[in-house]
């Protein structure tokens, strides 16, 4: 009986440590505030997340190369958030960074979900598509580079903010 009681829990527990410790990640990284543009959901869980990606053409890159060979490679690179810069080789310089990879002339970095109820997703993604909207995407940084989305921004407040002065 006590054998079956804690194979039971045991999944719970693990579930319930792995929460805490990603929650910990988040509350203990570093915040960085990013331009994002908005992009038509296309997956079986459309309208529970709004899908977005961060602007990153908009930065300095170090990505972009005539080079044909590595322009098709998958190429570890890292976004400064100091100096807003795309870099192939992390500097010491560059204290908050985002791990990703170039590919194709681009960087990308794993952040494409914003998790927001149902009933609220399609207003939200229609304001992310507006620029005077000002979207941001406040990400938290961890120290070996993982961003994870904790705020969506309008207009400099908070999408909930946002949502009631709007509607």
């Amino acid at each position: 009986m006590l054998k079956t009681k804690i194979l039971l829990f045991l999944p719970v527990f693990i579930l319930l440590g792995w929460t805490l410790s990603v929650q910990s990640m988040i509350s203990q990284g570093t915040k960085i505030d990013l331009p994002v543009r908005g992009y038509e959901p296309r997956d079986i869980l459309a309208c529970h997340y709004l899908s977005v990606a961060v602007d990153y053409d908009s930065f300095p890159s170090e990505c972009k190369t005539e080079d044909k060979e590595l322009r098709w490679k998958k190429r570890e690179s890292f976004f400064c958030a100091s100096s807003g810069r795309i870099v192939l080789e992390r500097r010491a310089d560059c204290g908050a960074f985002i791990k990703g990879y170039c590919l194709y002339n681009r960087f990308y970095d794993n952040v494409s979900r914003f998790y927001v109820p149902e009933e609220v997703a399609g207003q939200l993604e229609k304001a992310v598509r507006k620029k005077e909207n000002n979207p941001v995407l406040r990400l938290s940084v961890t120290p070996e580079g993982k961003a994870f989305p904790i705020e969506l921004i309008l207009q400099g407040m908070p999408y909930k903010e946002w949502l009631k002065l709007k509607y």
